[in-house]
Formats: structure tokens, C-alpha cells, sequence
């Protein structure tokens, strides 16, 4: 049946071409419904509890990430034409659609004699710079708003800016931002911006840049490379067209399935570049081979090769898609999506070459070959070290995985959200400035729960009784996060006392606190929620590790332990909740290394039915993951998320290499070659193809060290380290292995 099947495509080339095309065509009507976008709730984990507590806050106080903080540095802080600029400016974007509230220094300005800066349009009155001083440094000093608008050297100045949540999308979001951009490209300051909204904004950006910055130099490293081995413009042209096409076709299947492009899977066409040529180059090494073992027809030729390699090629990208595949064990969405894509894609590789390579070189007449591979003299000596000394081969590596094993112990999951972010980039820089200068970006909120029902409590979380354990909370969060910035009630009330001239060491009745929250319901926070049982510390804080936020929680909960039994704190929030589970997320991605070994066992044992050849293939392949496990700790690099999941993605890929030697090795078995034949014949024939096709992976994933994200160009690394250490193991340890255990397994057929 499937022998039928090749013989219709070597038949009738151009009619298989033409389907491709068409299908092709086909696929490419559906890649404009793909989306781009990046949200935080993107990295949230299904089954954390934490993401419902997130989502019940959101219920009642709203979104607390849909801030931009517009930075300006000016040229004279206390020139009137800079805020006569600021001014209008203000009022400028208070005006655009789904603004929702613009905070700046006339927001107490005109509330507040002391904080007036003065008639801007009054050009009679005279310009007392010392008076301005004044006033800005009695805005800057004011509870609620100062330090969010001045920094305490009024070197800088800041507008802040909260969007509707209508408008909290990719699309809105850019047009806004671009909005601002253009207005405020019309004043005389220096602007940053800054943000969670601005983050989200800016990686899609550099999402889009990565695609733009990665496929030029893959596609001409892929042209070097396989020109300088099959010095062949067909052999070429056909394996980069077989990518392309595999490309449209699983972009064309995100489009139609309604997926989006998001922060993990904006990688997916780069990554099928790399991983999918392989077969190409698989199908294309062995019809070499067999040409030139005298068979000068080449369309049988053709039909040999593709018996031989068609079961082979898909054996390998079924454990390539196992490594992918063992993703979507994680309960993170777009985790989920992206081994489901790459999965996809992998075996859409494998029809694709099928179907292009065989009939594209009969078409184009692409016969032409080197008598021998590039890499024959380093193979001849590679063969005969190994039988030699084969005891050598095993002893050295299974030394360095020691040690590695020795230090994993020390490897730290320790991480915060700015990791993501190369610190050569200019979104970096920018949330540096923010924190130096006006505190975090990232949104912490803390919350004071009162429970009537308990005998004592008051009817209500604003009663003054409440207050001092909320002054509390908030005296410990000021001291822990230095850096931060928070406002609550307790700001908001000692703000009023400023502005009424109040005895600053007065309590506060229950109806000033009522006179106060009514007028606070009118304005973008709020702080208490509308049955009156909750409090609310809104927090914008500096980039800290999960660690150092766990002591955060730690003391938080010392402190509730303090309370009367009717009070509670909560802590939530994007940062929370995006620590979490970072943590979460690489205990669940070591899982899912687990179940990709699994099932990749599995294959193996039904493929050689032995449990030598199931061990040898096994410690070939653990190896290389233990060496850069153990690299990492050595190094002091944290495990996240995106360096957890190159494990199992690695291991599908790097098992390959010994799916092609094992069945190389056995077929030469098969044929009545001694032990010692067979592996010299197998790492004459399939190393030059093994590492061809390791060139090309670790070149392309090599390219990914460009990618202005951190978690990317670790990811490109590292997956280059673990294939490149698994080609070495599988022709050097594996082999040596295969020679000193136990034979019976070349007795299977």
C-alpha cells in the first residue's frame, strides 16, 4: 500500500507538486485570522488557587494592570512654559477614547492652594521661580499623590494614565500609546513610558521583531550549510522550500483553529525553520547513498529511499512531537499551545517532505553528489577509536554526568518577572528608571478582610477602630519594599488632613471617613469594596524574586496572626500570581520531562523489544541532560520556565539521532555483519547525515541568542548545548555501548 503510494508520487511529480501548491495555497486563506497579542493572564495556571483569589479581586475592585506612567525629564523644572506644555497636555489626553483617568501634579494643583503652580495664561502676573519650588516640593511630598507624579529630586515628572478595560487590548492599547506618543513628541521634555500596559505593548513588539530578526540569518545559514555538503542548487532550494511550506501550513491551521500568537508561541514558524529540515536532509542524504551504490536509475533509487526512509523519518518525529506534546501536561494555556503547535508542525514536516524532496529532485534532476562526506576522515578515525577503546568512550562521559549530578542539587528556580527582559534592552532601562525614580511597575495589591460575624467587630472594615491594623500592614510593606510605591486609605485620609489644615495627629470620625470615600468612589481606585469588608492597598513595586516575595507573604501572614480573629490579609495581584506560578510551571515542566522519557522509552522497547539496546539508548540520551543541568548550576543560572521546558523539548529532538543510529546499526545486523562491522558501517553511513542535521539544529537555535528575550536566548542555548552534546554521545558513547553489552540484541529483525 504505501509502497503504491511512492510509486504515484515518483510517477507523476508535477501533479504532487501541484497538490502541495495547492494545499499551500490553501493554508495561506486562513493566516490572517491569526491574532498577536500578550496578557499576563496569558502565564496563569489553571489549577492555581491564586489565579481564582486574582480574578475575585478583579470582580470587586476592578483591574489594577491597566496603567501607563508617562515619565518626563525636562530641560528647566521650573520654566512656565514647561507646564503650560504639561498643562495642555494633560488635557489632551484626557480627552482620547478609553482614557478613563489621567493623574498629574494639577491634579492636587487644583484642589489645593499650597500645590498651585500659578496662572499659566496670565502673562501679567510675574514668574516667581522660588515660589514654584514650593509648591513642587509639597506636591511631591503629598500621601496619596506626590511620589507618584515627582520624584523626590524633581528631576523628573510623571503622567499617570488608566485605561478602561475595554481598551486593555493589543490592538486599542498600541493605537493609544501611539496616540500619546504623538502628542507628547510635540513637547519639550525627554519621555519614557512605563507600565504594565507599556510591557504588554512592547513585547508584542519585540515578538514581531524576534520572527523579523531570526529568519535571515537561519535562512542563510541553512543555505551555507547545505550548499557547502550537497554543493547542489536543488538539494538546496528543497529543503528550505519544504520548511517554508510546513511554515504556511501550521500557520494556516493556527488561523483556522482561532489560535493566537502570544509570548511563547510567536517562536513556532523560527523553531520549525530549525527542526523541520531534518527529514529533508535525511531523505536527501540517503538517496545520495544509494545512487551511489550503482543503481543509475535514479527513480528507483528514489522508491528505495523512500521505503527506507519514510518509517524511519516518521519514527523521529513522532519522539520529536512527544517532547512537545509532553507540554500540554502543564495546566498553562499558551504552554499548552505551543507543544500543541510545534507537535503539529513536526509531523506536518514529515508529510511535507515526503511529498516535495523525492518528486522535486526527479523534476529538477537534482542527481548530482560528492563521492564522499565532508566529515569521512573524522568518521574513519571516530569508528576505529571506539573499537579500539570503547571502555574510554563510556568512562569519560558517564564522569561528567557525575559530577553534573553532583551539583544539580545546587541549581536555583529562583526568579523574577523582569527576567524575561535582556538587561541590554531599552524596555529594561526604562522600568529601571521607574523603579529608581518613582518606585515599581508591577502591580501587588494587599487586602484587609473584616469578618462581621465574629463577636466585637466593628460593622464595617472603614471603621476608625480598622485603621491603625491597616497603618500596620502598610508600615511593614514601606519597609520591605523600599523601592515600591502604595496608596490606600490611610494616604487618601492623611492627604485630606493636608489640604483641610487638620491637627495631623487627629483621629478621624466615621463621618469624615464616609465624606472622604464617597468623594474617593468618583476616581479611578478603589480602596474599599462596596460591602464595606474589605480594604484594599493598591501597590506598584520593584522587580523582586519569588523568594524574596515569599518573605514578604511570610511576614504578611506573622502579621495577620496578630490581628483580632475578625481581620485577614490577602495578597494578590499580576506579580503574585505570576511568581507563583513560575514555580509552579517548572516543577510541572520537569513532569512533563518525566512523561516524555516515558513514552520515548516505550517506542524504544517496541522498536528493539531488548533491554540493552533500551539502555543504551536511555543513558545516551540522559546524559547530555544531566551534563547541562549541572552547567546551569555551575553557572548560577536560575531554572524558569522557558529553560525547564528545553528538557523535554531537547530530548524529542535529540533522541532522533539515536532512533537513526539504532536502526542503521540493526539493519546492518540484519544483513550478517559482526558487531564490530555493523557500528563501523552504521557511524560511516548515518554520522555524516547526524551531523549534517546537528548543524543545522544547533546553528539555527543558536540564532536565537538575538531575541531581546532572555527566556528565548537561554532557551536557543541551551537546546544548542543539549543536541550538540547528544550528537557526541550518540556517536561515541552509543556505539561503545552497543559493543560492550550484552549481543542479543542483534538478533532482533
Amino acid at each position: 500500500m504505501l509502497n503504491k503510494f511512492f510509486q504515484i508520487i515518483l510517477k507523476y511529480p508535477k501533479n504532487t507538486l501541484t497538490l502541495v501548491a495547492g494545499l499551500t495555497l490553501f493554508w495561506t486563506l486562513f493566516i490572517p485570522n491569526l491574532r498577536i497579542d500578550f496578557s499576563i493572564e496569558h502565564l496563569f495556571s489553571q489549577k492555581d488557587p491564586m489565579v481564582a483569589r486574582y480574578f475575585s479581586f478583579q470582580e470587586i475592585f476592578g483591574r489594577e494592570d491597566n496603567v501607563i506612567s508617562i515619565i518626563y525629564k525636562p530641560q528647566d523644572a521650573l520654566n512656565k512654559n514647561l507646564y503650560i506644555e504639561l498643562e495642555d497636555l494633560v488635557y489632551q489626553i484626557d480627552e482620547l477614547p478609553d482614557i478613563r483617568n489621567v493623574a498629574s501634579l494639577f491634579t492636587l494643583s487644583d484642589i489645593d492652594l499650597k500645590a498651585w503652580i500659578g496662572d499659566l495664561n496670565d502673562d501679567t502676573k510675574p514668574w516667581d521661580e522660588d515660589s514654584i519650588l514650593k509648591a513642587l516640593k509639597y506636591i511631591q511630598e503629598d500621601p496619596s499623590i506626590g511620589s507618584r507624579v515627582l520624584s523626590k529630586d524633581l528631576n523628573y515628572g510623571a503622567i499617570i494614565i488608566t485605561l478602561t478595560d475595554v481598551a486593555n487590548n493589543h490592538h486599542d492599547r498600541t493605537a493609544l500609546i501611539n496616540q500619546i506618543k504623538t502628542l507628547t513628541a510635540k513637547t519639550s521634555p525627554e519621555w519614557t513610558y512605563s507600565g504594565v500596559s507599556v510591557l504588554r505593548t512592547e513585547y508584542v513588539s519585540y515578538m514581531i521583531r524576534d520572527n523579523f530578526l531570526f529568519l535571515p540569518p537561519i535562512a542563510i545559514l541553512l543555505v551555507c550549510i547545505l550548499s557547502f555538503l550537497f554543493r547542489n542548487w536543488v538539494q538546496v532550494l528543497l529543503p528550505i522550500l519544504t520548511v517554508l511550506i510546513t511554515v504556511i501550513w501550521l500557520l494556516g491551521f493556527m488561523g483556522l483553529l482561532g489560535l493566537e500568537i502570544n509570548i511563547m508561541t510567536y517562536i513556532v514558524p523560527t523553531l520549525l525553520f530549525i527542526i523541520g529540515i531534518g527529514d529533508a536532509i535525511h531523505i536527501q542524504a540517503r538517496f545520495r547513498e544509494n545512487l551511489s551504490r550503482g543503481d543509475t536509475d535514479p527513480e528507483k533509487a528514489m522508491l528505495l529511499t523512500m521505503v527506507q526512509m519514510s518509517k524511519v523519518i516518521f519514527l523521529t518525529s513522532i519522539t520529536t512531537s512527544i517532547g512537545f506534546l509532553a507540554l500540554m501536561t502543564t495546566s498553562i494555556k499558551i504552554v499548552q499551545e505551543f507543544g500543541f503547535e510545534i507537535a503539529i508542525g513536526v509531523m506536518m514536516a514529515w508529510l511535507v517532505s515526503l511529498l516535495v524532496v523525492p518528486p522535486g529532485i526527479l523534476l529538477l534532476k537534482g542527481f548530482q553528489y560528492q563521492k564522499t562526506y565532508p566529515f569521512s576522515n573524522l568518521l574513519k578515525w571516530l569508528s576505529t577509536a571506539i573499537l579500539n577503546r570503547p571502555w574510554v568512550f563510556v568512562i569519560i562521559p558517564v564522569m561528567i554526568s557525575a559530577i553534573s549530578i553532583f551539583k544539580i542539587k545546587d541549581i536555583s528556580t529562583d526568579a523574577s518577572l523582569m527576567d524575561d527582559l535582556r538587561p541590554q534592552n531599552k524596555l529594561y532601562h526604562d522600568l529601571k528608571l521607574t523603579e529608581k525614580y518613582f518606585g515599581g511597575v508591577l502591580p501587588f495589591e494587599v487586602l484587609l478582610h473584616l469578618d462581621p460575624n465574629f463577636n466585637g467587630a466593628p460593622k464595617n472594615v472603614v471603621d476608625p477602630d480598622v485603621l491603625p491594623f491597616l497603618n500596620q500592614v502598610e508600615s511593614l510593606l514601606r519597609f520591605q519594599l523600599k523601592e515600591s510605591r502604595f496608596f490606600s486609605l490611610s494616604d487618601l485620609l492623611e492627604s485630606v488632613k493636608r489640604i483641610r489644615r487638620d491637627d495631623m495627629s487627629a483621629s478621624y470620625t466615621q463621618e469624615t471617613i464616609d465624606i472622604v470615600l464617597e468623594n474617593q468612589s468618583k476616581e479611578q481606585i478603589k480602596l474599599v469594596s462596596p460591602d464595606g469588608r474589605t480594604l484594599r492597598i493598591s501597590g506598584l513595586i520593584e522587580n523582586k524574586t519569588s523568594s524574596a516575595m515569599e518573605k514578604i507573604y511570610t511576614q504578611l501572614d506573622s502579621l495577620a496572626r496578630s490581628f483580632p480573629p475578625y481581620l485577614s490579609i490577602e495578597y494578590t495581584g499580576t506579580t503574585v500570581v505570576a511568581l507563583k506560578t513560575n514555580d509552579y510551571l517548572v516543577q510541572s515542566l520537569g513532569n512533563s520531562l518525566g512523561i516524555a522519557l516515558l513514552f520515548i522509552s516505550i517506542i524504544m522497547i517496541f522498536l528493539f523489544r531488548t533491554k540493552s539496546i533500551l539502555f543504551a539508548s536511555l543513558i545516551t540520551n540522559l546524559i547530555p541532560i544531566f551534563t547541562v543541568l549541572g552547567a546551569l548550576a555551575w553557572l548560577e543560572i536560575s531554572i524558569r520556565p522557558p529553560t525547564a521546558m528545553t528538557f523535554s523539548v531537547a530530548l524529542g529532538i535529540a533522541v532522533d539521532d539515536s532512533l537513526h543510529f539504532l536502526l542503521r546499526y540493526r539493519r546492518e545486523l540484519s544483513q550478517g555483519l559482526s558487531r564490530k562491522d555493523a557500528i563501523k558501517a552504521t557511524i560511516m553511513n548515518t554520522g555524516s547525515a547526524l551531523l549534517i542535521t546537528t548543524i543545522v539544529l544547533v546553528s539555527g537555535f543558536s540564532v536565537l541568542v538575538l531575541s531581546a528575550f532572555l527566556p528565548t536566548y537561554q532557551f536557543g542555548i541551551l537546546s544548542a548545548c543539549m543536541i550538540g552534546s547528544a550528537l557526541v554521545c550518540d556517536l561515541t558513547l552509543l556505539p561503545a555501548l552497543c559493543l560492550l553489552l550484552p549481543s542479543d540484541h542483534h538478533r532482533e529483525t
